[in-house]
């Protein structure tokens, strides 16, 4: 007993901070970094109090590092892997929200069109707390996403609660899980020749669906449209390049900047741009994040565009998804941030609507069956500001 009580005292002193509170310490080199982490996680498994799970102890220690760099760059497990691939293969099974890390607590970036969370009144920019018993924080991130898989694999209705501004109590929802089909875009023919496209999020599809929805504008000979990139939570970066690439005739669409020589890009549109001849209102807000900011800011910046509705999230960075070979998972790594064509950085910032137009009531219907088609989407009034500017004569 008087050996282990030296040793732990001796443990303690070596990991003193007075003891180096006079000397600068310089960062590490590679070895010692790796010597430091196997000599605790040793410590760890020798004289914890319980039997200590290794796997959670690794990912708990990939968490904190990438926890210390950015709330987008992440270890993804398995899990949370297969999570994103359906995502952006268009389709899962679940409960339709998506969620980002913001200033320390889990904050909903959008409900996903006909979801559970959608039908639920889940908007953006609502506070996650907690899914049933489960605490929502940064550091249960990893646990809640396993929670909310095994449970819609289970087929298990979850309980939400959430925080909203202005809402003088938490919220509290339930969900079903349903399948849920990522319908990326939408399209209606309104009257007056003016065509709307709704694009939900950038997938692998989406570049195809407006390719499609754009030869049905030429065939019904539109002239103008309304392109809705309201509650769009972003998804895959050339995604949104290649739809910026089919209004603008050219110029530059976007450009990268990293550290490392292949995350500095510049991204040109071609000469093709088979939308390119309409005249094109934008509507965005505090949910349109990252890809769909991408485009709007392209358009913008172009002046292909005129943007109407609440400044957007501001998501300027760039993950790349990287595989680790031989494991489990994968790396989810900020490795640039970008620039719209001014050479505007938006990280943070977010990009400002040329008018802005507060939606009123907290009525939204960007989402138009062929049943609304009667003008009760005019109770959106983002949506109907956008329209009724596009009908005016003269705009000087």
């Amino acid at each position: 007993m008087p050996q282990l009580f030296a040793l732990l005292v001796g443990i303690l002193l070596v990991f003193s901070p007075q003891a180096e509170e006079h000397r600068e310490v310089a960062a590490p080199t590679l070895e010692e970094a790796q010597e430091l982490i196997v000599t605790v996680q040793d410590i760890v498994e020798y004289y914890y109090v319980d039997q200590v799970d290794r796997r959670a102890m690794i990912e708990g220690a990939l968490k904190g590092l990438f926890e210390s760099l950015d709330p987008h760059s992440t270890y993804l497990t398995p899990q949370t892997l297969e999570l994103l691939r359906e995502a952006n293969d268009g389709h899962y099974y679940g409960y339709g929200i998506e969620v980002s890390i913001e200033e320390g607590v889990v904050q909903v970036i959008t409900p996903l069109a006909h979801s559970s969370a959608h039908y639920a009144g889940i908007k953006p920019g609502d506070i996650l707390v907690r899914v049933d018993d489960l605490p929502a924080t940064p550091d249960t991130m990893d646990k809640l996403i396993q929670y909310i898989k095994s449970a819609s694999r289970e087929d298990r209705t979850l309980t939400l609660t959430l925080k909203r501004e202005k809402a003088p109590m938490p919220l509290t929802v339930s969900l079903q899980p349903s399948n849920i089909t990522i319908d990326s875009t939408q399209f209606r023919s309104l009257p007056h020749q003016v065509g709307y496209l709704k694009i939900n999020s950038f997938n692998r599809q989406t570049t195809d669906e407006v390719a499609r929805f754009s030869s049905r504008i030429q065939q019904e000979g539109l002239t103008q449209l309304i392109l809705d990139l309201r509650n769009n939570p972003g998804g895959m970066f050339d995604s949104a390049v290649q739809i910026a690439d089919m209004f603008l005739e050219a110029g530059l669409i976007v450009s990268t900047h990293g550290r490392f020589l292949d995350a500095n890009n510049d991204y040109y549109a071609s000469d093709a741009a088979p939308l390119g001849q309409l005249e094109v209102v934008v509507l965005i807000n505090e949910g349109s994040a990252s890809a769909a900011e991408i485009l709007a800011g392209a358009l913008k910046d172009h002046q292909k565009a005129t943007l109407f509705g609440q400044t957007s999230f501001g998501k300027g960075t760039v993950q790349s998804l990287i595989p680790l070979l031989g494991q489990q998972g994968a790396i989810k790594l900020t490795t640039a941030r970008y620039a719209t064509p001014n050479g505007t950085f938006i990280d943070k910032k977010g990009i400002d609507p040329d008018v802005q137009v507060l939606l009123e009531n907290g009525v939204e219907k960007p989402i138009m069956a062929e049943s609304e088609m009667n003008g009760q989407w005019l109770q959106d009034s983002q949506l109907a500001a956008a329209y009724e500017w596009l009908l005016q004569p003269s705009r000087e």
